[in-house]
């Protein structure tokens, strides 16, 4: 219930203020203006911080003098021949820019929310991230967030940003995330779908490649869908799930291919320390390997 009531009341961004907002703070999670932070949030944005631009609406009304015309569509004249005319109010709408600030740049009460940070090891992980820095379609950097944003990625600079903080399984689930978004090319040029469908997106596609390769991430998945879905049926999942089965297999398919080229390498380097190990523990160690990549690469 607190978190459905705050959800609502943050503004639903058109496409273009969605690439706007993508442009200028790529780590940007939620956002709005700054009286909004503080009626509706017990927020306050913080001293020196910069605003995000987005464009809004502005309507009108305004006075003018419009011929009369008949059925015909034909103006009426006088007696005298001379135009009829009326004073009618004309509505109309224009822009102008206006700030908006993400919640990283903003102190105050918590919000709530469905997801819980994931915890715990993963399974030869420094294997499996390198397998995905490989496997994603730009750069990826691991330094601190801001905010409250796990990672972010960034289309005008064409790479991922991860926290260096996160736990390893949070760390995988988010590399995988983040990947999606790359390989959709949301906030591109091309872009066409608003942020809870890109979001909707990018986490099943995380959800369902980070379960192939045996790491349950439902913990913090399901929230965060659910928080990101704005029906309380499953309409927009299945509308989307051509996007997510796509985009899902590639990023598996090529994680795979990664994870064997690092696993050969691995092999190989361990072949040249050989003199320095027990032949038959070098053995079972390249053993282990192969049926880590056998069992998520299956």
């Amino acid at each position: 219930k607190d978190f459905i009531t705050a959800m609502s009341k943050f503004p639903n961004y058109s496409v273009n203020n969605c690439i706007l907002i993508a442009s200028q703070c790529p780590q940007a999670t939620l956002v709005c203006s700054y009286h909004k932070w503080q009626t509706d949030f017990n927020r306050t944005v913080n001293k020196g911080e910069k605003g995000i631009m987005i464009i809004a609406p502005i309507r009108g009304k305004k006075t003018v003098e419009e011929n009369i015309m008949d059925e015909n569509e034909q103006p009426v004249l006088d007696s005298e021949g001379n135009l009829q005319t009326e004073t009618v109010i004309k509505e109309y709408q224009t822009f102008r820019p206006v700030y908006v600030f993400d919640i990283a740049q903003t102190s105050g009460d918590p919000i709530p929310t469905l997801a819980t940070m994931l915890s715990g090891d993963v399974d030869s992980f420094d294997m499996l991230r390198e397998a995905l820095i490989r496997a994603s379609p730009v750069p990826v950097f691991f330094q601190p967030v801001p905010g409250t944003a796990n990672g972010y990625y960034s289309p005008s600079e064409q790479k991922i940003v991860i926290d260096e903080d996160l736990s390893q399984k949070q760390t995988i689930k988010t590399m995988i995330h983040e990947m999606a978004h790359a390989s959709l090319q949301h906030g591109g040029p091309d872009d066409k779908w608003d942020r809870k469908t890109k979001e909707l997106q990018a986490e099943s596609s995380a959800f369902w490649v980070s379960q192939l390769l045996d790491i349950d991430t439902s913990e913090y998945s399901f929230g965060y869908i659910s928080g990101y879905s704005s029906t309380k049926d499953a309409s927009e999942l299945r509308e989307n799930l051509g996007v997510i089965k796509e985009t899902a297999e590639k990023l598996y398919s090529r994680i795979c291919e990664t994870m064997k080229e690092v696993q050969e390498e691995s092999c190989e380097h361990a072949e040249k320390e050989v003199s320095e190990h027990d032949e038959s523990g070098q053995d079972q160690s390249q053993e282990q390997e192969q049926t880590y990549v056998r069992r998520r690469c299956r």
